[in-house]
């Protein structure tokens, strides 16, 4: 069965919600307790973003998908073991989008180029700049696919990626073969590794009847997550 061409998104670093709250956060500063010193990193480390990010991604939806049983659902023809936690929030689901999100080489560029330059402050934060930039990109790319389906009478599910939620990461080279080779500038390794390192990939369920949850952090199994509870913070 034939696959649909991807929708491609591209984005600015201005148009995404990147918080220095949410920094602070995972640099391990309780809130209003961050020395102003670090604030002014942060903040020099925002300002010269832009001219680093490259922020693209993209998602298909192929017409053909069912749910096989309590941990497996299948694509046109692929079958995907993505475990109970996942394959009940699709259950509902009519259709798939497979997604890809990326914010280029130029941000772990960057952070290398610090950490071998003696400012392992600096590197340390643009990496989680860079970790940050690609959530905050999916997060507009899934909004704008959330209105586009509203469109449609229909709706969403969260989003769900390999490596998570009892999903094995080696699963992504079956979701990578939805989209054409090298597809916003990004690969994958015989390991699953995505390159650029700061990108991510994943599954969002479309139905009338489907339900989005607040925030997925509460159907997931992955206790030490870095990005446990952050929708409480941006």
């Amino acid at each position: 069965m034939m696959v649909p061409d991807p929708v491609v998104r591209k984005y600015s670093f201005s148009d995404l919600p990147v918080k220095v709250e949410w920094l602070e956060k995972l640099l391990g500063y309780p809130e209003g307790e961050t020395p102003e010193a670090i604030r002014d990193v942060i903040s020099e480390i925002i300002e010269k973003a832009p001219d680093y990010a490259d922020i693209q991604g993209g998602y298909v939806i192929p017409e053909d998908f069912e749910v096989l049983d309590n941990n497996n659902f299948r694509v046109n023809g692929l079958d995907f073991n993505s475990g109970k936690i996942i394959t009940g929030s699709l259950r509902k689901s009519e259709r798939l989008a497979f997604f890809l999100m990326t914010a280029g080489n130029g941000i772990e560029n960057w952070s290398r180029e610090l950490m071998s330059g003696g400012d392992p402050l600096g590197g340390y934060i643009v990496d989680l700049l860079g970790s940050e930039i690609v959530e905050a990109g999916m997060d507009h790319m899934q909004d704008e696919l959330e209105r586009e389906m509203e469109g449609q009478a229909m709706r969403i599910s969260n989003r769900y990626s390999p490596g998570h939620c009892g999903w094995l990461v080696d699963e992504q080279q079956k979701l990578f073969s939805f989209f054409p080779d090298n597809f916003c500038g990004v690969s994958l390794m015989d390991s699953s590794l995505m390159l650029p390192i700061k990108s991510v990939s994943g599954i969002i369920g479309i139905g009338k009847d489907i339900k989005k949850k607040a925030y997925s952090c509460q159907v997931c199994d992955v206790e030490d997550c870095l990005y446990r509870d952050r929708k409480t913070v941006v």
